[in-house]
């Protein structure tokens, strides 16, 4: 199956007969997509996809873009599919991107085998059930010591998402994350790896993160986009 020829198409009927739809992008996923930053903050303008939006118009000026902000906060992929049909496949757009893995890691590694079905379920079920072209993003980095950033209702159990981080179990449902993806077909935004790019470089990521735990900054989520915009140039034809 080629990949993104979909949104591509629309891109270039759109730039041609202004009178048709917006190309229409759906971001489906959790917190960090639902635009939380700090405790009790949203920051709509700053998060992935509305940053996407404007690499998009910058790149295809002649184009009108939409974007659904189809986030949760606290959700898995399980929830996800749950809401598919009301929050995705009802307005049948043409890109969508899925955004699981931080919650679900925190249920630990029994729930892998769960959540590789639940994301696989998720995945054909858009394919199936719209034209949509697909785009899954790994998750960020946790955070890998306790901080400052921290607010004082999560202090107490902190060390759970350290030791998701640093025990393994977020690296095993990234991993999934990137099988589930190739065995499926769709584009993959490994944003995790840029992440750990950071890391090797001596960086420490944890405070990347607004919250101190698991949402990533303005600039993170700036990188995301530029992420998921690389990808979509490179299935440009």
């Amino acid at each position: 199956m080629a990949l993104l020829n979909q949104f591509h198409a629309r891109v270039k009927a759109k730039a041609k007969d202004n009178s048709l739809a917006p190309v229409l992008i759906v971001a489906l996923g959790d917190s960090v997509t639902q635009g939380c930053m700090e405790e009790g903050r949203m920051d709509f303008d700053a998060v992935y996809h509305h940053q996407l939006k404007r690499l998009l118009e910058r790149r295809y000026p002649a184009t009108t873009f939409s974007v659904v902000n189809a986030g949760v906060g606290g959700e898995s992929a399980s929830g996800g599919l749950a809401r598919l049909a009301r929050d995705v496949i009802r307005h049948q757009p043409d890109l969508v991107i899925v955004g699981y893995g931080l919650n679900d890691a925190c249920g630990g590694l029994g729930n892998l085998a769960a959540f590789r079905d639940v994301l696989a379920g998720l995945l054909r079920r858009i394919r199936c059930e719209t034209e949509a072209d697909i785009v899954l993003l790994t998750p960020n980095r946790m955070a890998a010591h306790d901080n400052d950033l921290v607010p004082a209702r999560w202090k107490p159990i902190i060390g759970h998402f350290v030791e998701t981080q640093r025990g393994g179990a977020l690296n095993a449902y990234l991993q999934a994350i990137r099988e589930v993806g190739a065995g499926i077909g769709v584009v993959l935004a490994d944003v995790h790896a840029a992440w750990e790019n950071l890391e090797r470089q001596g960086t420490d990521t944890t405070p990347l993160l607004c919250n101190g735990i698991n949402h990533p900054n303005a600039e993170m989520h700036e990188a995301t986009a530029r992420i998921i915009m690389k990808e979509i140039e490179t299935y440009e034809k």
